[in-house]
């Protein structure tokens, strides 16, 4: 791939001044970037509709970053928006998207209620493809027949390219005031404002008050029946598919009555100080919100969805009874989670619950934290500049850290620091310590932070190691020196996640579309280097034109499952994603080296495809280099790097089974019941695989 090289402006936070700095290049990119000028005229454009794009009424919505390619205008679309003045949490909410959706930006300026929507094209040329202003004041849409008449009548017309709903939403409850930050941390994953997202950030909090995440307890979701609710667990908490974090299935109508109370998930809580293992099921009530929030029957799902999103970000209507109940709370063991994570098992049953004989804490007064944390960083490892320093965080993660994120851009952008080069923010669960690594590429050295907010503002522990790969693995000597540290958790358990991603950044070969899949995965191992693997298969074999989407039932479940995610924006919540387990039995029945059902629907063609395909990771095991005697760390390293090469892939993925399939066959891989293999005809027998219109049984390499 082709390096791109991109002219930044920095705003320098002290004097506000524009720092023009050199060139840098960009690993990963695929073709040249020809007008790096296109951002200026994308906020040119908006400014000439909006006026002044100013911090106090302007709210930014964008996708950027998501759809394929687009990074590379990060760091240009960032100067722009530095330039301005503007905050990154008060004036700017960026999306996650498919990688196949278009690049897009809604500037909305809350004085007027106007918004300026643009599209992008760019590759061969960077221009504004589409434009449009338009008053999106609920207030005003809303008043009486007539403007909602109009209204639905631009919504039909998509005049917004189809996300009229989120921008009307997400803009008109931002200018409210009272939007919580943290639940719009949860909006970039989901991507719109609904009540089903609102609905999971009551639930979440309402586990927080009642089982709280203190030091050692965590949470598993078994989020079943789903809903949107399911994105912000995995956001708040860090309960991504790939860790293990949630598991999603679908209920009957029957089940759901059978279970009363309309259940809404199963938490389970584990508490490693105390030993036990909890699973608190819960009911959430839509009807009380319907009831309360002001909507009539006959309003327009746009205005009786903000109307009871409205309702819902008030939290003195929490309280209201009946709309979060307590169904069950059971005492698990292991071996009971275990069983409720399997395909084919609904996890209710497993329960006996089926056929069965927040505080939040006050804000902090003290800003000059961060500028302590970088001042710290560069007395250990010097001054911190765009060749050759990396940081990663999990800043805004933890709970309330969020405040702190605009001065931490401060002090960043300050340094001429770029965006896509220098930084890597990774989600976290908001019962984590607040951490920064700063690693030098040029000595091998790194600067792992701690900070203790609240009552004291404070760098709670710090401690510099030299981290450079080739020095910690070249004998015997220094690979038992770190093992030692690793095992003293030198840096508070985050060991292989800053070795592994600081030197591979270090190379200058990690590509940035992987970068992006970290950030939700937070480590960097070859369960989510073969999810890389197995996303560009699928985005080469089965193109995402326009009008083609996926839907992945990740069975087995490993870490690549955070690759799909982010990649094609398949959310627990939106029903991208399924996620369950498979016995030993069942895999070396259909294949031992099963990756997942990857259902390929192309609305053009009229299509749905179920492609099961497998994932050789014996072939890396044996060509990457790793002794059997490598600790763990060593192992895995190499052969991420042996994954970051693309030449390397051929050969790993296979095509199992290509099945065509229908709507309902679809709905009933989902349900919790079934075993999706089993609706295939790939297990048991059940169905005969020959007769389901196979197209091929053959291996397929890539």
């Amino acid at each position: 791939m082709t390096n791109k090289k991109i002219k930044a402006k920095i705003t320098d936070f002290v004097f506000l001044t524009i720092l023009i700095f050199s060139l840098g290049s960009i690993p990963g990119m695929a073709a040249e970037v020809d007008n790096p000028e296109l951002m200026a005229q994308v906020f040119a454009a908006a400014e000439a509709d909006l006026g002044v794009i100013g911090p106090e009424n302007t709210l930014i919505i964008t996708d950027i970053g998501s759809p394929a390619e687009s990074y590379v205008f990060l760091d240009d679309f960032y100067s722009e928006f530095y330039g301005r003045e503007l905050l990154y949490t008060e004036n700017l909410l960026v999306v996650q998207n498919a990688r196949n959706a278009p690049l897009w930006f809604a500037f909305f300026n809350k004085s007027s209620g106007n918004c300026t929507f643009i599209e992008v094209s760019y590759g061969d040329e960077n221009e504004i493809s589409y434009q449009v202003t338009e008053n999106i004041d609920f207030d005003a849409l809303s008043k009486n027949e007539k403007s909602r008449a109009a209204w639905n009548e631009k919504v039909n017309s998509t005049v917004f390219d189809g996300r009229e709903f989120a921008i009307l939403t997400i803009s008109n409850g931002w200018a409210t005031g009272n939007l919580d930050y943290e639940l719009i941390q949860c909006l970039e994953l989901h991507n719109h404002f609904c009540p089903g997202v609102s609905s999971g950030f009551v639930l979440a909090n309402w586990m927080e008050e009642n089982y709280p995440l203190e030091t050692g307890v965590s949470y598993t979701v078994f989020s079943c029946p789903n809903w949107c609710k399911e994105d912000v667990f995995v956001k708040r908490w860090d309960a991504t598919p790939g860790k293990g974090g949630i598991w999603v299935s679908a209920l009957t109508d029957e089940e759901i009555e059978a279970i009363g109370n309309s259940p809404a998930g199963i938490f389970v809580v584990t508490d490693k100080n105390a030993g036990t293992m909890q699973a608190v099921v819960l009911g959430f009530d839509f009807d009380i919100v319907s009831a309360k929030c002001g909507a009539k029957e006959d309003d327009p799902a746009w205005v009786s969805k903000y109307l009871m999103d409205l309702w819902l970000m008030d939290r003195e209507n929490w309280d209201e009874e009946g709309l979060v109940t307590k169904i069950a709370v059971i005492d698990i063991d292991k071996d009971t989670l275990s069983e409720m994570k399997r395909a084919g098992v609904n996890p209710y049953e497993v329960l006996g619950l089926l056929n069965s004989t927040g505080t939040v804490n006050p804000p902090v007064d003290d800003k000059e934290l961060m500028d302590q944390v970088f001042s710290a960083a560069e007395e250990e490892i010097g001054v911190l500049g765009p060749e050759d320093t990396f940081i990663m965080t999990d800043i805004g993660s933890p709970a309330e850290s969020d405040f702190f994120l605009n001065d931490f851009y401060s002090e960043f952008y300050g340094r001429e620091l770029q965006y896509t080069k220098n930084l890597l923010v990774v989600q976290n669960s908001r019962n984590a310590p607040l951490w920064f690594a700063f690693f030098d590429k040029s000595s091998g050295n790194c600067t792992y932070i701690e900070v203790s907010y609240g009552d004291e503002d404070e760098i709670s522990y710090q401690v510099t190691e030299n981290i450079d790969f080739d020095t910690l693995s070249e004998s015997p000597e220094s690979i038992a020196a770190w093992n030692e540290k690793l095992n003293s958790t030198v840096f508070d358990g985050r060991e292989f996640a800053i070795l592994t991603i600081s030197n591979a950044w270090a190379t200058g070969d990690l590509d940035y579309e992987l970068i992006q899949c970290l950030e939700l995965h937070n480590h960097f191992c070859p369960g989510v280097s073969s999810g890389y693997v197995l996303a560009n298969w699928m985005e080469e074999n089965y193109p995402l034109k326009e009008g083609v989407s996926y839907t992945v039932f990740s069975s087995p479940q490993w870490c690549k499952d955070d690759v799909f995610v982010k990649r094609w924006d398949v959310t627990p919540g939106k029903g991208g994603i399924w996620v369950s387990e498979l016995t030993d039995e069942e895999l070396e029945a259909i294949d031992s080296n099963l990756a997942g059902i990857f259902v390929v629907r192309d609305k053009n063609a009229g299509t749905l495809k179920a492609v099961v395909l497998g994932y050789n990771s014996d072939i890396v095991s044996a060509q990457c280099g790793a002794k059997d005697d490598d600790p763990t760390w060593v192992s895995k390293y190499l052969k991420d790097l042996w994954l970051m090469e693309p030449d390397n892939w051929e050969g790993l993925v296979t095509e199992i089974a290509v099945i065509d399939i229908d709507g309902d066959t679809l709905s009933e891989m989902e349900l919790a019941d079934t075993n999706p293999y089993e609706v295939l005809g790939l297990l048991n027998q059940e169905r005969n695989v020959s007769t389901q219109n196979m197209e091929s049984l053959e291996s397929v390499t890539v």
